[in-house]
C-alpha cells in the first residue's frame, strides 16, 4: 500500500466511528476509489451494508444496523437535513408509557432524497417512517441538538450547534416537545387515535410559551393547530395563559376528527360524544 491510499485509510478510519453507515459519495469525497472500497471490504476494514452503503465494525442488534448509529450517520456525518420526530420524540424524551406496542416505528422527517434512499436501503432495528419537513413554515423551528446516549438511548440537554459536546457524532437532531405534540396532532385520526394524542398531551406541563406561540403560528395544519388549542383549553397549565390564539390562523369550517363524535362549537372539531376522553395517567 502507498503512502497516499495509508494516508486515506488512516483518515477513514479516524472520520468513521464504529457502528456508523456512509455511503459511496460521501467514501468518494474522501478520496477512496472504487477499488480502494473493494479492497478494504476483503480485508474486512469496512463491511458492506446495502448496495453503495458500508460501515465498520458495525453493531447489530438481530438483522439490522442500529437505528440510533444510521440516524446520527445521516445527519453528522452525511450532513443532511433530517430529523426525528412526533412520537418518537415524545418517546426519547421519556414519555415511554405512551409508547405503540410492537416493532418500532421511527418518526424521521427529511425531504433529502439521498437519506430517503438510504433509509429504504438500510436494514436496521426500528422501522423508517418518512414524513415531509413543511408541515411548519421554518423546517428548522423547533427542532433541537441533544446529546444521544448510545448505552442508554436517552438524550441529554439541547446545546447550541456551538457548544462542546461529548462527541459531536452523537448529537441527535429531534423534535422539541412544543414541536413534535403538533407533529403528533397532524395524523391525528389517521395514525394516532384521539385518546392517544389526549394522554400524550396530558403530560406537557412544562411547555415554553414563546417556541408554542411560533410553532402555532407556523404551522401549516389547521387540524393540529385547532386540536392543540382543544386540548391545551382542558389543562390549568400555566403555559397555556401565554398563548394567543388571536395571532394563530386557525381557518374556517368544519373538521371532523372523531366519527360520529360532537361538534366543539369553539375549535369546530368533532369530538368524542361524551365530552373530554376518561383522564389519562399523567405522563411521569
Amino acid at each position: 500500500m502507498n503512502a497516499r491510499r495509508g494516508s486515506i485509510l488512516n483518515q477513514l478510519l479516524r472520520e468513521l466511528p464504529a457502528g456508523y453507515v456512509v455511503d459511496t459519495e460521501w467514501l468518494r469525497a474522501l478520496g477512496v476509489s472504487a477499488s480502494s472500497v473493494r479492497d478494504y471490504v476483503e480485508r474486512h476494514w469496512l463491511e458492506r451494508l446495502a448496495p453503495r452503503l458500508y460501515g465498520r465494525d458495525a453493531e447489530r442488534e438481530g438483522q439490522g444496523v442500529r437505528w440510533e448509529a444510521a440516524l446520527l450517520s445521516l445527519q453528522n456525518l452525511l450532513g443532511e437535513p433530517i430529523h426525528v420526530g412526533g412520537l418518537t420524540a415524545l418517546e426519547l424524551a421519556g414519555y415511554w408509557q405512551y409508547a405503540i406496542l410492537g416493532r418500532r416505528q421511527l418518526w424521521i422527517y427529511s425531504d433529502s432524497r439521498r437519506a430517503r434512499s438510504i433509509l429504504e436501503r438500510l436494514s436496521m432495528t426500528a422501522d423508517p417512517s418518512l414524513r415531509s419537513r413543511k408541515l411548519f413554515g421554518g423546517p428548522e423551528l423547533g427542532v433541537e441538538t441533544r446529546p444521544l446516549d448510545l448505552v442508554t438511548t436517552t438524550l441529554g440537554p439541547a446545546t447550541s450547534s456551538g457548544s462542546d459536546a461529548p462527541t459531536h457524532n452523537q448529537m441527535l437532531r429531534v423534535s422539541s416537545l412544543e414541536r413534535a405534540i403538533l407533529e403528533v396532532l397532524d395524523e391525528v385520526p389517521r395514525t394516532v387515535g384521539f385518546e392517544h394524542a389526549a394522554q400524550l398531551f396530558e403530560g406537557l406541563t412544562t411547555l415554553r410559551p414563546k417556541l408554542t406561540s411560533s410553532l402555532l403560528e407556523s404551522c401549516r395544519s389547521v387540524k393540529a393547530k385547532r386540536l392543540f388549542l382543544y386540548f391545551a383549553g382542558q389543562h390549568s397549565y400555566a403555559w397555556v395563559r401565554a398563548i394567543k390564539r388571536t395571532e394563530i390562523d386557525l381557518g374556517s369550517g368544519k373538521r371532523q376528527i372523531v366519527a360520529g363524535g360532537r361538534l366543539d362549537p369553539e375549535y369546530n372539531i368533532t369530538v368524542p360524544a361524551e365530552g373530554r376522553p376518561a383522564q389519562p395517567r399523567a405522563a411521569r
